[in-house]
């Protein structure tokens, strides 16, 4: 496979997998949710390994604010400033989303932004 189409496919997978994870949330299924987190982890590590970084922000403008939100959770480490925005504009949205990005938007400022694992078993 080459590494282009690698990289589609792990940003595939990390949209996907953004997508279960909110859906478990939202449906207070904490283990499925902490499956999602661990092949998000998987995926994102992966990307930046293949050299993908740079198509994966793509993701920041998705029409889908979870899509969207979790690129930016991901990425802010390497991309802040194109993050934060990004978690900006989805924390106006009302209910949870918009929440969870508030959330996010304080723990990154205040210094408290949590470190990931990459060891999961993911469904793509």
């Amino acid at each position: 496979m080459q590494q282009e189409e690698k990289v589609a496919k792990l940003i595939d997978w990390f949209a996907k997998s953004a997508a279960r994870h909110a859906d478990a949330m939202e449906n207070l299924q904490d283990e499925a949710a902490a499956v999602q987190v661990e092949c998000l982890d998987r995926f994102y590590a992966a990307l930046k390994r293949e050299g993908g970084l740079e198509r994966f922000l793509t993701l920041l403008d998705d029409e889908d604010p979870t899509v969207a939100g979790m690129a930016a959770v991901y990425a802010m480490r390497e991309a802040p400033e194109r993050c934060r925005a990004a978690l900006v504009r989805i924390a106006e949205l009302p209910g949870l989303m918009g929440f969870r990005a508030q959330a996010a938007l304080e723990r990154w400022d205040s210094g408290a932004w949590p470190q990931r694992t990459e060891d999961a078993k993911c469904e793509s």
